[in-house]
C-alpha cells in the first residue's frame, strides 16, 4: 500500500462535498431501484452530465452510491408487489412476496437489506485485496497481449449478455463501428462520417450512454403504455402495512441464521461479478438455486428469509467485483462499470492498470467510497423503506415523460451543443430498435469505450513488429493462448446455441406426433 496516497484519499473522501454526493447517490439509487423498469444503468446514464461538473471523488461518490442503492432497491418492489425493480431482483420475488402475503413484509425487506450490505461489503474487501495485484500483473502485458485480452472480453460480452450469439456479437460490432467514427488519431483523416463535418469529432460519450440506456428504455416503456399492456399487480398490503409498527421485524438471531446462504451469495457474486458479461441477475439466480439445493430444510421457495438472503447476497456481491476488469485492465466488465469508466474518462482519467501508480489517491478514494457506500445504504435503506415502497406504485404515465425530459437536458448540458441532443435521440431510437428485436445494448457501450484502446494496441503491435501482421497478432505465447481461448468460447457458445435449437425442434416434432 502507498501510505501517502492512502492518506491523500482519506482527505479527498472525508469532505462535506464527497460525503454529500455519496448520500445523494445512495438515496436516489434506492428510490430508482424500487421503481419497476428502471435500473442502475439508467440512473447513472442520467447522472453522468452532473458528475462531469463535480470533482473526481464527488462524481465517484454520486455514481457508486447510486449503483449500490439501485441494486438493493430492486428488492423493495420485488418483495412488496411481486414486481422486481430490475431483473437482478427477480429471484427475490419467490420468497419475498410470499412473506409479504403472510404479513412479514418488514422482515423480508430487512433480510434483503442486511444480506445486501453484508455481501457487498465482503466482496468490496476482496476487490481491495485483489485488484492491485491483478493490475500489477497487467502492467507486464505488451500491446499484443492487451489486444487479445480485449478480443476475449468482446467475445465474452457477445456470447454471455444475450440469448443468441449473433445478437450479442452484432451489438459488439455496432459499438466498435461507432467507436471508429471521427478523425483517425494518426493520419487525421475522417472515417465513417458519411460526409457530415459535425461527426469529425466522433460520437460524444454522454449522448451515447443517455440515448442507449435511458431514452431507449423510455421509448420502449412508452410504447407499452400506449398499448395498454402494462398493468401493475394488485397490491394485497399497503406500504404502510408493510413497514408499520405492527409488521414483524428481523431479529439478530434470524440474521445470523442466514450466514450460509449469504456465504454462497458472496462466493458466487464475487466470482461472477468479475467475469465480463454475466452480471448480477446470473449471480442472484445461481446463488438462489445453489442454496435451495444445498439446504432443503430451509424451505426456500415457500416464503423463507434464507431464500431472500441467498438471492440478495448474490446480486449485491457483484457490485465491487464488476469494477475489477475496468481497474485492472481498462476493460469494463458490465454496462454499469462501463458508465463508471465513462465518468472517469470525462474527469480526464483513463481506466487502466497505470491508474494504480499515476492516480493511486483516486484508486484508494474509490475503495473507501465502496465501503462507505454500504454504510449509507444500510442507514438510508432502513430509514426510508416505507417511502421507497410507495415509489414502486408511481404510474409509468408520470415517470416516462419526466425521464425523457431529463435525458434531453442531460445530453445538452454536457457540452451545450444542440447536436448532442439530436445524436442522443438518434441513438435512443437505435437502442429502442435493439430492445424490440432482443439485441443487448451493454456490449455496444462497452466496445464503444474500448474501441480506441483496441486500435491503439493494434497500431503499437504493428509498429513494434514493423508492419508484420503475423508478429503483431501471434508474436507472443500468451497472445496465442488468449486468441485460442476466444475461439474456444465462440465454438462452445455456437455449439450450445445449435444444440438448444435442435432440442426445440425435436420437442416440437414430439408434440406433433403426440
Amino acid at each position: 500500500m502507498q501510505i501517502d496516497a492512502f492518506y491523500d484519499a482519506l482527505a479527498l473522501v472525508f469532505t462535506f462535498n464527497t460525503l454529500f454526493w455519496l448520500v445523494i447517490g445512495v438515496f436516489l439509487g434506492v428510490g430508482l431501484g424500487a421503481i419497476p423498469g428502471l435500473t442502475a444503468s439508467t440512473g447513472i446514464a442520467l447522472m453522468l452530465p452532473l458528475s462531469f461538473t463535480l470533482d473526481i471523488t464527488g462524481a465517484l461518490g454520486l455514481l457508486i452510491g447510486l449503483y449500490k442503492g439501485a441494486v438493493f432497491g430492486g428488492s423493495i418492489s420485488a418483495i412488496s408487489f411481486a414486481t422486481p425493480g430490475a431483473p437482478d431482483s427477480a429471484a427475490t420475488v419467490y420468497d419475498g412476496y410470499k412473506l409479504t402475503k403472510q404479513g412479514k413484509g418488514r422482515k423480508a425487506i430487512l433480510t434483503a437489506l442486511y444480506s445486501s450490505v453484508t455481501a457487498d461489503t465482503a466482496s468490496d474487501i476482496v476487490v481491495i485485496l485483489v485488484a492491485p495485484s491483478i493490475a500489477l500483473m497487467a502492467l507486464q502485458f505488451g500491446p499484443t497481449e492487451r489486444l487479445w485480452l480485449m478480443v476475449v472480453a468482446i467475445t465474452l460480452l457477445g456470447t454471455l449478455s444475450g440469448r443468441h450469439l449473433a445478437k450479442g456479437m452484432l451489438s459488439a460490432g455496432i459499438g466498435l463501428f461507432l467507436g471508429t467514427i471521427g478523425a483517425d488519431p494518426v493520419s487525421n483523416v475522417a472515417r465513417n462520417t458519411f460526409g457530415q463535418s459535425w461527426l469529425r469529432d466522433g460520437i460524444h460519450l454522454v449522448p451515447l450512454v443517455i440515448g442507449i440506456f435511458a431514452m431507449s428504455q423510455m421509448l420502449d416503456q412508452g410504447l407499452e403504455l400506449l398499448r395498454k399492456t402494462r398493468g401493475g399487480k394488485k397490491v394485497e398490503q399497503s406500504a404502510k402495512d408493510l413497514f408499520g409498527a405492527k409488521s414483524e421485524g428481523l431479529t439478530f438471531r434470524e440474521y445470523l441464521s442466514c450466514w450460509r446462504e449469504m456465504g454462497i451469495g458472496i462466493g458466487v457474486g464475487t466470482f461472477v461479478g468479475a467475469l465480463p458479461g454475466l452480471g448480477a441477475t446470473v449471480a442472484s439466480f445461481m446463488s438462489y438455486g445453489i442454496a435451495k439445493q444445498a439446504f432443503p430444510e430451509k424451505k426456500i421457495g415457500e416464503g423463507s428469509i434464507h431464500g431472500i438472503a441467498a438471492a440478495e447476497a448474490g446480486n449485491n456481491a457483484t457490485v465491487g467485483p464488476t469494477l475489477v476488469p475496468l481497474l485492472a485492465f481498462g476493460i469494463p466488465g458490465s454496462a454499469t462499470a462501463a458508465l463508471i469508466g465513462a465518468a472517469l474518462i470525462l474527469q480526464g482519467i483513463t481506466p487502466s492498470p497505470r491508474m494504480f501508480s499515476l492516480h493511486a489517491d483516486v484508486i484508494y478514494a474509490l475503495f473507501i467510497i465502496l465501503i462507505l457506500g454500504n454504510l449509507f445504504n444500510l442507514g438510508i435503506g432502513r430509514a426510508f423503506s416505507f417511502l421507497y415502497a410507495r415509489l414502486g406504485q408511481v404510474p409509468g404515465e408520470v415517470l416516462v415523460p419526466i425521464i425523457m425530459i431529463m435525458a434531453v437536458i442531460g445530453a445538452f448540458a454536457a457540452r451545450g451543443d444542440p447536436a448532442d441532443v439530436y445524436m442522443m435521440l438518434g441513438l435512443g431510437f437505435l437502442g429502442f430498435l435493439m430492445r424490440r428485436v432482443g439485441i443487448p445494448e451493454a456490449p455496444l457501450v462497452i466496445t464503444f469505450l474500448i474501441a480506441p484502446l483496441l486500435e491503439e494496441n493494434l497500431r503499437r503491435a504493428l509498429l513494434i513488429n514493423r508492419g508484420d501482421w503475423g508478429g503483431a497478432l501471434f508474436g507472443s505465447a500468451l497472445g496465442i493462448g488468449l486468441a485460442g481461448f476466444a475461439v474456444l468460447v465462440l465454438l462452445i457458445t455456437f455449439k450450445m446455441n445449435v444444440g438448444s435449437k435442435l432440442a426445440k425442434i425435436g420437442h416440437a416434432d414430439d408434440k406433433k406426433e403426440g
